[in-house]
């Protein structure tokens, strides 16, 4: 790893099992642990125990996302910051890895796909901004229309 380069943590916060399956296919193809990431997942509504009376649904769910977030992050998080990487631009989980990041030195990226966390796995950066940066770069690249016949 190069010098002035940072040693970011990096969690992914999606709806579902989603994150959770992309850290075991990226530790699967990597052949790596992946010490520095960890994966929350939404919950959803109908998947909740009920929430106490004095609690909205919504409002208890949002609780125990960002509950859940600030300690992944607290886990992963060595003094350089933390990359949150989220499946949906706008969803619960954007809004509040925003919320518990403003708290922090960190970004939010949504979007996040495979690609993305390979990546993510050996980068090096000098910033939290160089890191978003080039994950956002990466995962564009990544994107592409194969040839094929269309319908």
């Amino acid at each position: 790893m190069a010098q002035d380069s940072l040693h970011l943590g990096f969690v992914l916060v999606t709806h579902g099992t989603l994150g959770e399956e992309l850290l075991r296919v990226a530790r699967y193809i990597l052949g790596e642990r992946l010490d520095r990431f960890r994966a929350v997942a939404v919950p959803f509504m109908g998947e909740m125990e009920p929430a106490p009376a004095d609690k909205a649904p919504f409002a208890d769910r949002r609780e125990r996302i960002r509950a859940a977030l600030t300690a992944a992050v607290a886990e992963v998080d060595r003094g350089c910051g933390v990359v949150i990487l989220t499946d949906i631009l706008g969803g619960t989980s954007s809004n509040v890895a925003q919320e518990v990041l403003l708290e922090k030195h960190g970004a939010v990226l949504a979007g996040v796909n495979l690609p993305m966390v390979l990546k993510a796995a050996s980068l090096e950066a000098a910033s939290v901004a160089a890191a978003a940066d080039e994950l956002v770069r990466r995962s564009r690249k990544a994107i592409r229309l194969l040839p094929g016949k269309a319908g």
